[in-house]
């Protein structure tokens, strides 16, 4: 595949999901409606102790199934901190379905990855599916998580 072909399909990716980021516990959009031609992939962030400041989330997303890649920042620019107990929610077209691959990476005020977690999830088409992805501290010594 040439490297044209691939951010076609990088690009074709990120337009079909659309994300939306509520800074609170339990929050996302109130309640579990699913519109008619979306799926909705909830993602719930939990903050391990230790874990610096974030100020935005890295979420790097994969759908095998079609061999596509997305990288979203939520919010879209840096904002105060976030919370453990964020959610994040994927809006997907119902066109799409199969596995989602997702990494999590926590950055600084200076958009410097702080934190890292990573999860799998099949996508409940035209429904609801909730995740919930720990963000580790990073480390260099190798008793972390890389970044």
């Amino acid at each position: 595949m040439t490297t044209k072909a691939k951010g076609m399909k990088a690009r074709s990716l990120t337009a079909t999901l659309a994300m939306l980021m509520v800074l609170g516990a339990g929050a996302c959009g109130g309640g579990d409606a699913v519109a008619d031609d979306e799926s909705v992939v909830v993602i719930h962030v939990n903050i391990e102790a230790g874990v610096p400041e974030l100020r935005q989330i890295h979420v790097a997303a994969h759908l095998g199934s079609a061999g596509m890649d997305a990288n979203l920042y939520f919010p879209t620019t840096p904002q105060g901190p976030i919370a453990s107990g964020a959610t994040l929610a994927l809006l997907i077209p119902t066109t799409r379905s199969g596995l989602l691959d997702l990494v999590l990476f926590g950055l600084d005020a200076g958009q410097n990855p702080v934190a890292r977690g990573n999860g799998q999830t099949m996508i409940t088409v035209g429904g609801r599916v909730d995740k919930t992805i720990s963000l580790s501290a990073c480390s260099s010594s190798g008793s972390g998580p890389g970044c």
